[in-house]
């Protein structure tokens, strides 16, 4: 098993507000993470999802939950636990996060994230070092889409009077984009949902590791 401690602030030209209804709202979240998305839901706090990462031609498929087990409008806080199994395979992955919105002097606002995720079954093989670079690369992947989901957003709120569907539009175009930037048919059940590649981001991760190392000399 490894245990992974995640902690990342998100930074944000977007009022507190804004993202608050965004983080509270599972299926558009969703959009912003490759790979995963809602199956289900159980009650208006319990949802059931999907999760797919790739390597090469190896794909590791995962069915589980995620509850929302505390959310404060008043602090813009969210404390949710997720957990998942392979759906081929004796491999499982548990994560307890806590989520704040935090204004920012002079506009905008932080969102900060303090994850706890054991994994067990083949991902591990991949050892701690590596998962916790993989990891760095797909909260960089999060914030970039968490961010243009919000300017979309805007633009989609100042033209609604003329494009109801705009907003929608722009959801579904966001859910399907793969980690390189290139778009897909959305998929209508889970099977078909494109999962989350991770060759890019090992190779993103190599480049990282060499320029640091180039840097020092």
């Amino acid at each position: 098993m490894s245990t992974l401690n995640i902690s990342e602030r998100i930074t944000l030209d977007a009022s507190p507000d804004v993202v608050w209804t965004l983080l509270v709202d599972p299926r558009r979240m969703v959009a912003c993470l490759p790979g995963a998305e809602i199956t289900g839901q159980d009650d208006d706090r319990t949802y059931l999802g999907a999760l797919k990462v790739k390597v090469g031609a190896v794909t590791i498929a995962y069915r589980g939950k995620i509850v929302f087990e505390e959310i404060d409008d008043s602090a813009r806080y969210i404390r949710a636990v997720g957990k998942g199994r392979e759906k081929s395979g004796s491999g499982s992955v548990t994560m307890t996060m806590e989520s704040r919105v935090i204004p920012r002097d002079g506009g905008g606002c932080d969102v900060t994230i303090d994850s706890e995720v054991r994994l067990t079954g083949r991902v591990v093989r991949f050892g701690r070092g590596m998962i916790d670079t993989i990891s760095a690369e797909i909260f960089k992947d999060f914030r970039v889409r968490l961010a243009e989901m919000i300017r979309e957003e805007a633009m989609g709120d100042s033209a609604g009077a003329t494009d109801p569907a705009s907003a929608p539009a722009v959801e579904r175009e966001v859910a399907v984009e793969g980690p390189s930037g290139t778009a897909s048919a959305p998929a209508p059940e889970s099977d078909g949902v494109e999962a989350l590649r991770l060759i890019p981001l090992l190779l993103r991760a190599l480049r990282s590791w060499l320029g640091r190392i180039f840097g020092r000399g």
